[in-house]
């Protein structure tokens, strides 16, 4: 299975077993990209971009259209940008696989939780 269909499908496991994901929009896709978002409210949502040629992965946390969270894998290494000191580039040793997306959501869950944004 390609990395798209398979990021696809993570994100309608997310919708049927994440509470706090509303619905899902398909922002772009091509053969080799796409680009999904996770509502959570209309001013809160995870932006999720998978480039296959790259193998590029990003998810973001956004609230009112700025990141507040975020991790990436980049040329196969991954980083954090930390909640509240969103613009910081950490590594990320352990990455988030084997389903990261349904991994960083975990994360999105415990932040939601834990500083009231929901």
């Amino acid at each position: 299975m390609k990395a798209v269909e398979e990021l696809q499908l993570q994100a309608l496991e997310a919708l049927e077993k994440t509470w706090f994901i509303q619905s899902i929009e398909v922002i772009d896709r091509t053969d080799q990209t796409i680009s999904l978002r996770l509502v959570i409210r209309s001013d809160l949502f995870v932006q999720a971009y998978l480039g296959e040629i790259s193998q590029s992965l990003y998810f973001a946390l956004i609230e009112k259209y700025q990141r507040i969270f975020g991790i990436d894998r980049v040329f196969g290494e991954w980083h954090i940008h930390p909640y509240g000191s969103p613009f910081e580039h950490k590594p990320l040793d352990e990455g988030l696989d084997p389903k990261p997306l349904l991994s960083f959501l975990a994360r999105v869950e415990k932040i939601l939780l834990e500083n009231n944004l929901l």
